[in-house]
């Protein structure tokens, strides 16, 4: 396992923060939090290799922090994850080229498969 953390989840619901501790935890380094203002802070910095992002979270919105990971030009792998079935949103993300769209509920499978295939 490398030294850095090469994951970071954003999500507001703690709930879904706790599952991917659980899903992942055990076997990569997690940098979780509950809010996109904190995560800014330090994705620049770390530069994580993959991030989980939620859509709708209080301050800026999960569409917003991928437009400035892109305007950074980080190469950070951005999974976003959201219950919102919305189209639009889905499109959004994908013109500021997300790695994947993930829909709550989650899926454990879907879950590991993408990490292992944006990590390895």
């Amino acid at each position: 396992m490398k030294n850095i953390q090469e994951i970071f989840v954003v999500d507001d619901d703690q709930g879904i923060l706790d599952s991917f501790d659980a899903l992942l935890g055990d076997d990569y380094p997690l940098a979780m939090f509950n809010d996109s203002s904190r995560a800014l802070r330090l994705l620049y910095e770390k530069n994580p290799r993959l991030l989980f992002l939620d859509i709708k979270m209080p301050g800026m919105s999960g569409i917003e922090v991928l437009k400035w990971i892109r305007d950074k030009k980080l190469a950070t792998k951005v999974v976003i994850v959201t219950a919102l079935p919305q189209s639009h949103y889905e499109e959004s993300a994908h013109q500021y080229g997300i790695y994947r769209y993930l829909k709550k509920p989650l899926d454990i499978d879907e879950v590991e498969e993408i990490t292992r295939e944006a990590l390895h």
